[in-house]
C-alpha cells in the first residue's frame, strides 16, 4: 500500500514537470528537464549504498551516466539556440511544487535501504520514464528546429528502452510481493 501511495506521489511529481515543460516555451522545457535530470542523477547515486539488488544498482548506474550525457546534450542544444537553462523558479507555483517534490523524493529514498529502496526507486524511475516520454512526445510535436526535434526524438528512444528495462526490473524486485 505504501508503495502504491509513493507511486502516485512520484507520478504526480513528474507529470507536473512534464506539464510545466509542455505548457511553456523551450527555455522552460529545457530548464524543467535539466532539473529533473539532475535530481535523477542524485537519487540514482544512492543505489550503490542503499540498493539490495544488483539489477537495481546496475540500472541506477545506467541512469546516472546516461542522464549526465543527455544533460550535456541538452545544455549544448540550449547554447546553440541561445537559451539559458535556468533554475526552477520557487516563486511560481509550478516551480516551487517541483522543487519541493524532487527534494522530498531524495529525502525519502535516502531514508530507505535494501528491498524497500529497490522497490521505491524502481517505482519512481518507472513512473519518471513515462512522464519524460510524454514530455518528449509533446516537444517532438511542437519543435520547429530540426536539431531540437532530433534531441527530443533521441531522448524518446533512450527513454523507451529505459522504461522497458525498468519495468522488467520492477517486476523482478516485486516478484509476487506487494
Amino acid at each position: 500500500m505504501l508503495f502504491k501511495k509513493l507511486a502516485v506521489v512520484f507520478m504526480s511529481c513528474f507529470f507536473a514537470a512534464a506539464a510545466l515543460a509542455a505548457n511553456s516555451d523551450l527555455e522552460r522545457a529545457l530548464s524543467a528537464l535539466h532539473a529533473a535530470s539532475q535530481a535523477a542523477i542524485k537519487v540514482s547515486e544512492l543505489a550503490d549504498k542503499s540498493a539490495k539488488s544488483d539489477l537495481v544498482k546496475a540500472y541506477a548506474r545506467t541512469v546516472s551516466s546516461g542522464n549526465a550525457e543527455l544533460d550535456a546534450k541538452l545544455m549544448l542544444i540550449a547554447q546553440k539556440q541561445g537559451i539559458k537553462v535556468l533554475p526552477l523558479d520557487p516563486q511560481t507555483e509550478a516551480g516551487k511544487s517541483l522543487i519541493d517534490r524532487l527534494q522530498a523524493e531524495a529525502v525519502m529514498l535516502g531514508s530507505l535501504k535494501g528491498d524497500a529502496f529497490d522497490k521505491a526507486y524502481m517505482t519512481l524511475v518507472t513512473n519518471t520514464q513515462q512522464s519524460v516520454l510524454q514530455l518528449a512526445n509533446a516537444r517532438i510535436a511542437s519543435a520547429t528546429d530540426p536539431e531540437v526535434k532530433a534531441f527530443f526524438t533521441d531522448l524518446k528512444t533512450i527513454i523507451e528502452n529505459r522504461l522497458t528495462t525498468a519495468q522488467d526490473i520492477l517486476a523482478k524486485v516485486y516478484g509476487d510481493d506487494i
